[in-house]
């Protein structure tokens, strides 16, 4: 049986060069599109009926677009989106997302194209990109956004409440003593960062406290880097947190490295807590308190909401985003805040 393999040699091309004929890419030459279907004649090359099937229809296949696949974040939805298409009988396609590169429009066409895919998930923050949402419409792509910033009309959005989850962190924090929490805030373009710091402030104004000093605030950007460096600055500073909440858990991983580096007992000199619960937050010494995403959750009534806009087109507009309920996991990382003067123990 002739294969696409075997035209991409006669016409001295590519496969994908071949795909994209079949495709009626416009992206192809007309002497090399007369070319390949000149190779496809003299093979007697016929497409599959169940290729064409695909090409036409869609494969089933969903789409995600991750930016870090190796962070805790990432590896936990990517994961739970896995279980979910097992359960719906769906696949699921994944591309790097490198941010609003120069060219990233055609690379996410293509994605869209080469897949057949017809639906997609949208995580922070390409579900708050403006043009990334366009294109999505512009292709015809059903999309769910997964926690948006603000909700999309054309776009249903499942995602949980970062800022009760924060307001449950930091109250877990009071009933153990900690009044002089730091806190390591995410990136400044996830809408999540801006919620869970806002959650952070409301616990101390529930309880009447004044809010804590800048210098007990500081920048972050989901990554561990980023988390090491705003440890140092926390417990470099003349009167240091008792207690430290990051806004994911690579940063509180890195929190405690610091801690540890330093000579700090976790937690009789310093509590740290986390968010996600990713991997690394059961695997780390001492196992770390955080905060549980429930991925799983939303990622099956992604699935969910995808049959039902087949099924429904009116089961796509919505102005009222799922929320999913987070839990909080105490491990050992946190502990009754300490007494007296702050450690200085250094290495």
């Amino acid at each position: 049986m002739t294969t696409i393999n075997d035209v991409a040699e006669r016409a001295g091309v590519s496969p994908k060069t071949v795909s994209r004929v079949l495709n009626d890419h416009d992206s192809v030459s007309a002497k090399t599109r007369d070319r390949v279907r000149a190779a496809m004649n003299d093979l007697g090359y016929q497409p599959s009926a169940v290729a064409r099937s695909l090409r036409s229809q869609g494969s089933g296949s969903v789409g995600v677009l991750m930016g870090d696949p190796s962070g805790g974040y990432h590896t936990r939805v990517h994961h739970a989106l896995l279980l979910a298409c097992v359960e719906t009988g769906r696949h699921l396609s994944v591309d790097l997302s490198e941010g609003p590169i120069p060219g990233w429009a055609d690379r996410v066409r293509a994605f869209v194209r080469d897949g057949g895919i017809r639906e997609m998930i949208l995580l922070p923050p390409e579900c708050d990109f403006g043009p990334m949402k366009e294109l999505m419409r512009e292709l015809e792509v059903r999309c769910v956004l997964i926690t948006p910033t603000t909700p999309d009309p054309q776009f249903p959005a499942i995602g949980m409440d970062d800022r009760a989850a924060a307001r449950e962190v930091v109250e877990h924090l009071f009933s153990l003593g900690h009044t002089r929490i730091g806190h390591i805030a995410g990136h400044p373009d996830h809408a999540a960062s801006t919620h869970r710091r806002n959650g952070f402030f409301e616990a101390y104004a529930a309880r009447g406290l004044p809010r804590p000093s800048p210098e007990l605030i500081v920048q972050g950007e989901f990554t561990f880097k980023t988390g090491l460096d705003a440890a140092q600055t926390l417990l470099d500073i003349d009167e240091p947190p008792t207690a430290i909440f990051a806004a994911n858990d690579d940063m509180a991983a890195a929190t405690c490295m610091e801690a540890q580096r330093r000579g700090l007992r976790i937690p009789d000199d310093i509590s740290v807590v986390g968010f996600d619960d990713a991997p690394i937050a059961g695997v780390i010494w001492p196992t770390l308190t955080t905060i549980r995403q429930p991925f799983e959750q939303m990622a099956l009534r992604a699935m969910q909401t995808f049959a039902a806009w087949s099924a429904n087109e009116g089961a796509g507009k919505t102005n009222t985003p799922f929320l999913a309920q987070h839990s909080l996991v105490v491990r050992e990382s946190t502990g009754p805040a300490r007494s007296g003067a702050p450690p200085r123990r250094r290495p």
